[in-house]
């Protein structure tokens, strides 16, 4: 699925930069030959726009383009873009076209969520989402901990030491409360649930490590996408050997 993203977006990116430069090479033919050039309004991204999430004005601006130039130019009627969803992530600068777009104003979870994944919605609070810095469209890498516990097997006292392990990586956040698109951090209350896109399979190891241990959420890298395997910590780890008092 990284794989696939990243073709996405170089690809998007490839298109952006191409549209870009044609058009650049147009208008600077027609300003040597000293005629005027016809224009028309287009819609862009401001900034990179994330896959599913709900276009609205603030992500978008008008530019001038050639009225008589053949490349896909994206939308002209901005009421044809807001309220939609992306299917794709759109970067920065490339015009909004509307295949990059669900053909209809379908905001509702079930149109985030990609195939073969479940929403899944646990509880947070600020440590737990990272300061709040998380928002729909981000990855992050969920960690949990579970206490140390003594349990009794057919006479045999067991006992289970403190232990923090990486539990499922690269996880897609579908919402932030009841939110479903990017928000600005200075200006969105800090949400007490997060919804994320899931396997089944993970679904069910993050449903009850949220019953019987403490989840902490990890913001990744926007541009990473690579496991990392790890073996885990218990408290001995971090415990200085005796003979470093000797």
């Amino acid at each position: 699925m990284g794989n696939i993203n990243k073709k996405i977006a170089l690809i998007a990116v490839g298109a952006a930069l191409v549209t870009s430069l044609m058009i650049y090479l147009y208008l600077s033919s027609m300003s040597s030959t000293g005629t005027g050039v016809k224009s028309k309004t287009i819609y862009v991204a401001m900034n990179d726009i994330a896959a599913k999430v709900v276009i609205t004005d603030a992500m978008i601006t008008s530019v001038k383009v050639p009225i008589d130039i053949t490349l896909p130019i994206g939308a002209a009627d901005k009421n044809e873009i807001l309220g939609k969803m992306t299917r794709e992530r759109i970067v920065k600068g490339e015009p909004i076209l509307l295949e990059r777009l669900f053909p209809e104003k379908k905001t509702t979870m079930t149109y985030v969520i990609p195939k073969g994944k479940r929403a899944v919605t646990i509880s947070v609070n600020e440590v737990i989402q990272t300061a709040g810095f998380i928002t729909p469209g981000d990855f992050v890498d969920i960690i949990v901990t579970y206490e140390e516990k003594d349990k009794e097997m057919n006479g045999t006292k067991i006992f289970y030491p403190k232990f923090t392990k990486v539990l499922l990586q690269n996880v897609q956040v579908l919402g932030i409360g009841h939110n479903m698109t990017e928000t600005n951090v200075i200006e969105k209350e800090l949400a007490t649930s997060v919804t994320l896109a899931l396997s089944l399979i993970d679904a069910e190891k993050l449903i009850l490590s949220e019953e019987s241990g403490t989840l902490r959420l990890a913001l990744r890298p926007a541009a990473e996408d690579g496991i990392v395997n790890t073996p885990g910590a218990v408290r001995d780890d971090l415990m200085v050997p005796k003979s470093k008092f000797q």
